[in-house]
């Protein structure tokens, strides 16, 4: 379920760079990674999508690239219906940009720090377990605090 949301987020992004310039897949992941500040998405994520888009006539390979790189722009059956969702687009686009920004907080810290806790998680004591478990109550506790208490003090 997560996986189709994200996949269908990522079509109108992939849509509305194309909106701007013809681009082979790589490039549209590269151009994602420098427009929202996040990790640049997987070859196993772009490819499908174009491929599905293509099938749908949203896009069309409009000639080959270096090393036959296949380069993809926006048809209008695209930008027709790149306009009629123009609501999920923004709603997308502002998710990534609040992401890169999470990102750019430091989240990529806590992220890997979850995952790690995940991997340690059947090796742990109960005392260690509780500890963590007093380490997150207080972190979320300060950082909600911040979020919605820190402008009114400044």
């Amino acid at each position: 379920m997560l996986e189709e949301k994200r996949r269908g987020g990522m079509r109108f992004v992939i849509l509305d760079i194309l909106r701007d310039e013809e681009l082979h897949g790589y490039g549209i992941a590269e151009k994602i990674e420098k427009i929202y500040g996040i990790e640049k998405p997987s070859s196993g994520l772009i490819y499908p999508i174009l491929s599905k888009l293509k099938d749908e006539g949203l896009v069309e390979v409009c000639r080959r690239g270096d090393r036959d790189k296949k380069i993809y722009h926006i048809t209008e059956k695209g930008l027709r219906y790149l306009e009629e969702h123009r609501e999920e687009l923004n709603d997308v686009k502002n998710i990534l940009h609040n992401l890169g920004e999470f990102h750019r907080l430091g989240g990529h810290e806590l992220m890997d720090t979850m995952h790690y806790l995940l991997k340690q998680m059947d090796e742990m004591s109960d005392e260690k377990k509780r500890r963590i478990s007093e380490a997150i109550k207080e972190f979320t506790k300060k950082l909600r605090f911040i979020i919605d208490f820190s402008d009114i003090n400044e």
